[in-house]
């Protein structure tokens, strides 16, 4: 009898106090402004980023831009007060593919970055033209380690 109400306690406890648990309840809305974003880069692989300093964002900047004949001025990034997050779906076949980072979290240890990826659906209309989307987007500065969590969706046209 005793074992029961010990066993009922403990339930109960954790059902009255759930940010007792590990499920990362303690992580805090992170605000982010897009940096730059487009269907067109250099990128062809798939990568997912966090940038802390601005050798590496010149190098990624220079990277997107490599195929170009002249290079576009680059944004401006204050690394004293921000971090980057960039995310590249790689080398699609045709537009209407997309890449957006919908929302980003920090917990003690880890910046959750939650990312969107868009694939045109079978009635789509799309440009018969390579693409490789991409999105970059500030946050204010971190050492956490990034962890990617990325949900696909189909667009459908009708």
């Amino acid at each position: 009898m005793k074992n029961l109400f010990v066993i009922l306690a403990m339930v109960l406890l954790t059902a009255v106090y759930p940010g007792c648990s590990n499920s990362g309840s303690d992580d805090s809305k992170v605000p982010s402004e897009i940096v730059l974003d487009g269907m067109y880069s250099a990128i062809e692989e798939k990568r997912e980023v966090l940038i802390t300093n601005n050798e590496q964002f010149q190098s990624l900047m220079n990277e997107i831009y490599r195929n170009m004949d002249q290079m576009p001025r680059f944004p401006v990034v204050d690394f004293t007060k921000n971090s980057v997050v960039a995310v590249f779906i790689g080398e699609r076949p045709n537009g209407g593919y997309m890449v957006s980072i919908d929302s980003i979290t920090e917990g003690s240890r880890y910046v959750n970055v939650n990312v969107v990826e868009t694939t045109p659906g079978p009635n789509c209309m799309t440009t018969q033209a390579i693409t490789r989307p991409f999105a970059i987007v500030k946050i204010p500065k971190t050492d956490n380690k990034p962890v990617f969590k990325t949900k696909q969706i189909v667009k459908d046209c009708q």
